[in-house]
């Protein structure tokens, strides 16, 4: 049984002081919009109107604006259902914790015939808003939407090049298409989702979103065959390329075509995740040392994820090689202790190096912690080696800036953010906390508090050796 971690994809981007003179991309957090219209069957367009905001700006030079996945991303990790309508308190709590420059909320209101699209865009910096409008007939609520997205990016990149008429005068995505398909990803109900969105293709053949949102849908499904056919058709030039191509390269590990996921994963930027994956391939290729310099890069990386160092380890085990597998467990439990896959490899490790006391100790820690692993005393191991499901193609400190940390602390105290890193401790996330505590102290380097936790941190990554 294969290990899979999924990785909620983190919800960042780069950072600047202001739209105007902001050097990398002004990145964007769009909510849904709220439906104020006495009309609930229309709810559904309020996710509408926020999904075809971020289709449009996705391409664009200069704005990176957060996907629909990366916002729940951010609701989960707060424990916010998918379907709620956040306050604009919220969604600045929101803003400030994922590092959004600027934050985009809304309503639509009106009737059929005197139909109205709201938005106000939020400066995180500055705190400031600049009020946005559309006003329009209800069956013109692409265009009208498209009508926002413009004006948005004008505000956003002010010397933006794209024109007027790539917005207004482009051929709308067809009504019956974008109902479709945003009944579709708000439906939980994976066979039903897959009927709309098939619905939704058949209506507008080249709906790249659609063809994604399916292709991932047979994905969940385990139907990796099925998914690549419809991920395949999306073009090479589509903002969902690269993502489209990570899902098609797990499909090909699922499937056992170890080399086309090889061939696929090393077109991609090199990020953590896809390095992971990468080593992963190999390994199941049966190039153990091709698997072991892709887990050296991806954690030279991010030396504070545990996967890799697990990776290179277990594959050390399979190998023989018990000094490196040692090693690597050590370091792997270093950053996220109390991992019972890892306490029970490196107790099997340790009972072929002949140190049997620390075996029998490390295997009796791994079986209280999990009835799975303790069934592997009598059983061959399953498969371990572990892989991401997806990735933002963005590394840690690409994202945040001293600018972008200092923004952040304004809108969550240092309080709150220690008592985050002490649940970390208490979660033996080690790793976590020694990531948020080096923001921290970025911030606040005086501070007496961090350094303890930093500390407490080392002291108890000492006491696995």
């Amino acid at each position: 049984m294969r290990r899979i971690l999924i990785y909620l994809a983190p919800v960042l981007v780069v950072l600047a002081l202001t739209v105007q003179a902001r050097a990398d991309s002004a990145t964007v957090l769009v909510f849904p919009f709220e439906n104020a219209s006495n009309d609930r069957t229309l709810d559904w367009i309020g996710e509408g109107i926020a999904e075809l905001i971020v289709e449009r700006l996705q391409p664009e030079a200069g704005v990176y604006i957060f996907s629909r996945d990366e916002r729940l991303a951010a609701f989960e990790k707060l424990g916010i259902p998918e379907t709620t309508l956040v306050s604009r308190a919220t969604a600045l709590k929101l803003g400030w914790d994922v590092g959004a420059d600027l934050v985009v909320i809304g309503r639509f209101s009106g009737t059929p015939d005197n139909f109205r699209i709201s938005a106000r865009l939020v400066d995180m910096e500055s705190g400031s808003a600049k009020e946005i409008a559309a006003d329009g007939k209800l069956q013109d609520v692409i265009p009208l939407s498209m009508s926002v997205a413009w004006q948005l990016l004008k505000n956003v990149v002010p010397g933006t090049e794209s024109p007027e008429f790539d917005y207004i005068g482009r051929p709308p995505t067809p009504r019956s298409a974008f109902e479709n398909y945003i009944r579709g990803i708000l439906n939980q109900d994976l066979t039903k989702r897959i009927e709309l969105l098939q619905t939704a293709i058949r209506l507008h053949p080249q709906y790249g979103p659609a063809l994604f949102q399916l292709g991932r849908a047979y994905h969940l499904e385990r139907d990796f065959k099925n998914s690549n056919q419809w991920l395949q058709k999306i073009p090479e030039t589509s903002f969902l390329r690269r993502q489209s191509q990570f899902l098609i390269g797990l499909n090909n590990f699922y499937l056992g075509d170890y080399p086309a996921a090889i061939t696929t994963f090393q077109a991609l930027p090199p990020t953590y995740e896809v390095l992971l994956n990468l080593g992963a391939a190999f390994s199941e290729k049966g190039d153990p040392a091709a698997a072991m310099a892709a887990w050296k890069r991806a954690a030279e990386i991010d030396p504070l994820a545990s996967d890799a160092f697990f990776n290179m380890g277990y594959v050390s085990f399979l190998k023989g090689d018990f000094d490196i597998a040692a090693k690597n467990l050590t370091d792997s439990l270093k950053l996220r202790g109390r991992d019972s896959e890892a306490l029970f490899l490196l107790g099997r490790t340790y009972e072929k190096l002949g140190r049997m006391d620390e075996s029998q100790k490390a295997i009796a820690q791994a079986t209280r912690l999990s009835q799975r692993v303790e069934r592997w005393l009598n059983q061959p191991l399953p498969k371990l080696d572990r892989l991401a499901t997806s990735t933002v193609f963005r590394s840690h400190n690409e994202i945040w800036t001293d600018q972008r940390l200092a923004r952040r602390s304004r809108g969550q105290d240092l309080a709150a953010s220690l008592e985050l890193i002490q649940t970390d401790i208490d979660s033996y996330l080690f790793g976590d906390a020694l990531r948020e505590l080096q923001d921290v102290l970025r911030v606040f380097p005086q501070s007496a508090e961090a350094r303890s936790l930093l500390e407490e941190v080392h002291r108890q990554q000492n006491l696995t050796k």
